[in-house]
């Protein structure tokens, strides 16, 4: 029977206050007859902003938390800022959406609260019970969230094929589970890994592998990646912002203490394993990027590629890529949300226009914005004086330390292959007129497209979606000229 005390407790009150500000809104949401939609998402907007506070003053402790089930280290704590940011900006943004698709699902706020919570005890976990069950939490919610819009052919079929995958997925990652199980007799991480250093060196490499298929799937990471596209074209933009940043937030927190504390034993092959990941994720999703028409759909293979810089970092894990992977990941957050935002910026009578062409001439109807975009582009480019610029550098440099030079000559090779696809954005922003309504626009509203009634909403730039764009590009603008700020924080998140 496991103690539970009032310090190990005191330690996970952010999450206390999700699962308050989730039922909260909730209630909101079924009995407020009047704005109770969307006094769903300010609750659960003012939820995020009390956890974030609390977060703030949680003294870290590396100290076995719940029976060693849980710990609360400066590591988990790092994760779980960013994971609660990503969940503020889709929330923020989807109040932009929302507004435009005249129906508001306020059951989204309370799940995606859920979600965070499961995403915030994944990051924590130090048993393969406890990651399994907290993996659960943050899926199920996200697999409805995806598909949220069952009218909506393109919504269902994404939330069909991630809830397919996805189980698949985690039963793959249960299978690698049993296996250490069986092969130590101890589900917590600290005694299962050195039990496992010493056990049937195939059969642990065979537990490692299904383990890390499963976080691999939930990562993109290729050949794992095959849902991501079609899942972040057919959802909600809002929901893709959260399911693209929150998640894998998350899942590399675990990546990390499973490949130092459960399987240190195995750190060579791990990293022969990921540096494999990360070079065919990097030129999968570059490569795939460049010929998408859809801003939305070349997002989706660009946010994969994101995912391979990560990988670098993990593969050439050491004293350099302690620091290079959390910043990356805080920075990553933010430019993937960004990036993702422009799509809302301008609605065209109910209609949010996701192709390239669409954004033609944007710099005269929105110069700010569009400036905002371009910071945000030049970061994930990997150009200074941006945040993303030092992300890579830190990360190549971590993998030079390593000695995988080639490994770091890759991830160059594909920031420049990026540069084409990220080109076509800026082009169209900054150097093409507008000429109209652009051929394959996207009709964003399932629920003008289930009646006969028009669109009430003109076409206009939003400003709440502008001020998000421009907090953004300030914040890689900072964090570009004075990484100090950020990396002090990334190189005391230590497990």
């Amino acid at each position: 029977m496991i103690a539970i005390s009032g310090s190990d407790l005191g330690h996970f009150v952010p999450e206390v206050i999700l699962l308050a500000a989730a039922v909260a809104a909730m209630f909101v949401h079924l009995f407020v007859k009047k704005g109770g939609r969307r006094g769903a998402g300010y609750v659960a907007l003012a939820g995020i902003g009390a956890a974030g506070l609390a977060l703030g003053l949680t003294p870290p402790s590396a100290d076995a938390l719940f029976g060693g089930h849980l710990t609360a280290d400066s590591f988990a704590l790092f994760f779980k800022a960013a994971v609660l940011a990503a969940g503020a900006l889709a929330i923020v943004l989807a109040f932009r959406f929302f507004d435009v698709e005249r129906s508001e699902p306020g059951e989204v706020y309370c799940l995606a609260l859920l979600s965070m919570v499961g995403m915030m005890a994944a990051v924590s976990a130090t048993d393969i019970v406890t990651t399994y069950v907290s993996f659960e939490l943050f899926a199920i919610p996200s697999y409805v969230l995806a598909g949220i819009f069952k009218k909506e052919r393109r919504s269902s079929e994404a939330g069909i094929k991630y809830f397919f995958l996805g189980t698949l997925s985690s039963a793959v990652m249960l299978l690698g589970m049993a296996l250490v199980f069986g092969l130590t007799g101890a589900t917590a991480y600290a005694v299962a890994g050195p039990a496992l250093a010493g056990a049937n060196g195939l059969a642990a490499l065979v537990a490692m592998s299904l383990f890390f298929v499963g976080l691999f799937f939930k990562a993109a990471f290729v050949p794992f990646h095959m849902w991501a596209p079609d899942v972040y074209e057919g959802a909600p933009t809002p929901l893709v912002i959260f399911l693209s940043t929150a998640p894998k937030a998350a899942v590399i927190a675990v990546l990390v203490r499973a490949m130092t504390v459960l399987f240190g034993g195995y750190t060579a092959e791990g990293s022969y394993i990921l540096q494999a990941v990360a070079l065919a994720t990097m030129f999968w999703g570059n490569l795939a990027a460049l010929t998408q028409k859809s801003v939305k759909r070349m997002l989706a293979y660009s946010s994969i590629a994101q995912a391979g810089y990560l990988a670098i970092g993990l593969a050439a894990w050491g004293e350099s890529a302690r620091m290079a992977v959390p910043f990356y990941v805080a920075v990553y957050v933010v430019m993937n949300a960004a990036a993702f935002g422009l799509i809302l910026l301008v609605d065209g009578g109910g209609r949010f226009d996701e192709s390239v062409d669409g954004l033609r001439g944007l710099v005269r109807r929105a110069p700010v914005a569009a400036a905002s975009i371009l910071v945000v582009l030049l970061s994930l480019v990997g150009i200074p004086p941006t945040a993303g610029f030092m992300g890579k550098y830190f990360l190549f440099a971590a993998a030079v330390d390593r000695g995988l030079v080639l490994l770091a000559a890759a991830g160059a090779l594909n920031s420049a292959i990026s540069l084409f696809y990220y080109f076509r954005i800026g082009k169209a922003m900054f150097l093409e007129e507008a000429d109209g309504p652009a051929p394959g626009a996207v009709h964003a509203s399932p629920a003008a497209q289930a009646s006969d009634r028009p669109a009430k909403r003109a076409a206009g730039v939003s400003r709440l979606v502008t001020v998000v764009l421009v907090l953004s590009a300030a914040v890689l603008l900072l964090f570009g000229l004075l990484p100090s700020l950020l990396a002090s924080l990334a190189a005391s998140a230590r497990l």
